[in-house]
């Protein structure tokens, strides 16, 4: 019995696949942009959000950090209001 993997090898280097998934994760959210600039603006505020929306803004600021270093667009949609 031999086990066979579905993992697909390429050339590509850890790190150029972890860039590239995790820039493949970035959808814009108005959500954590409000949330990125409650952060920049109102530091106190930001303070006291919970845990769950401190890891929720920065696994999205990665994401999105990640996109733009490949060269996608991270803009907000212009095909609806945000």
């Amino acid at each position: 019995m031999s086990t066979v993997s579905r993992y697909q090898y390429t050339h590509e280097d850890r790190e150029t696949k972890r860039l590239r998934l995790r820039a493949d994760e970035f959808q814009f959210s108005a959500t954590m942009e409000r949330l990125a600039d409650m952060k920049r603006n109102r530091p106190d505020q930001y303070d006291q959000m919970g845990a769950i929306a401190h890891l929720s803004l920065g696994h999205y600021e990665a994401a999105k950090a990640a996109a733009k270093q490949l060269g996608r667009n991270v803009s907000a949609p212009a095909d609806r209001e945000v």
